[in-house]
């Protein structure tokens, strides 16, 4: 399922990790909803299906905050799992003109709308990066690297795809995928506190229909996908 939220803010400057106002949203939202889907969700170390992304235009860029041309924000939700789909939907539409307060500022959601998922019937596709792809490397315990979208990238992020998805795919099918870089360029994010570099651009991906349906919805191909990293769009 893919919504399209629209929200105004108070104010037209948000955090440089406003990714994290986002999923504190998400979390408030889905708190006032269930409080058992909450729990479910966002115990810690829960991995989730979700994954977003943020649009908004920026004016200009600070050391800690982003200042905005308008106080529009637009924020595009996806998930493959139709039942939570339907259940952060009912929590949305619960929550229209609710004020979600966050750093002396206030975040409004004003819309919330199903949009039309796209389909791929074929055993390749050319996508859109919507959001960073954040290709992660653990290293150790407390150390891990960040990958582009390069051939070292390319061969962590199928290993990483084959420890997430190889209880919902065998196993051959995910080392058969082939990704390739389109057209790309790298970005560096800051989440947490960390830098952390990632890939926006065009990729095609060549693999089964099942697979690369998955990731379009769930954003399974990025690390960190909650977080609002590696949404996909289909292009035509």
């Amino acid at each position: 399922m893919r919504l399209e939220l629209n929200f105004i803010v108070e104010k037209n400057e948000i955090p440089i990790e406003f990714r994290k106002t986002i999923v504190s949203f998400f979390k408030s939202v889905i708190e006032n909803y269930d409080k058992d889907l909450f729990k479910s969700l966002y115990d810690i170390g829960k991995e989730k299906r979700v994954t977003f992304a943020p649009f908004f235009t920026p004016l200009q860029f600070n050391k800690d905050s982003i200042l905005l041309k308008s106080n529009n924000i637009k924020v595009i939700f996806s998930t493959e799992d139709e039942l939570l789909g339907l259940h952060y939907f009912n929590a949305f539409l619960q929550n229209l003109e609710n004020s979600y307060t966050f750093k002396n500022n206030k975040l409004t959601l004003t819309r919330a709308i199903k949009t039309k998922e796209k389909k791929i019937e074929n055993d390749k596709a050319i996508f859109k990066i919507l959001s960073p792809l954040i290709i992660r490397e653990q290293l150790d315990e407390d150390k891990s690297w960040y990958h582009l979208l390069d051939e070292k990238g390319i061969e962590i992020l199928k290993r990483n795809l084959l420890a997430t998805l190889k209880g919902e795919f065998p196993e051959k099918y995910l080392e058969e995928l082939e990704i390739f870089p389109l057209e790309t360029k790298k970005v560096v994010t800051t989440f947490y506190g960390i830098k952390m570099q990632g890939t926006l651009g065009i990729i095609e991906i060549r693999g089964r229909k099942e697979i690369l349906n998955s990731l379009y919805k769930s954003g399974a191909l990025s690390s960190r996908k909650s977080m609002g990293f590696g949404m996909l769009d289909i292009i035509e």
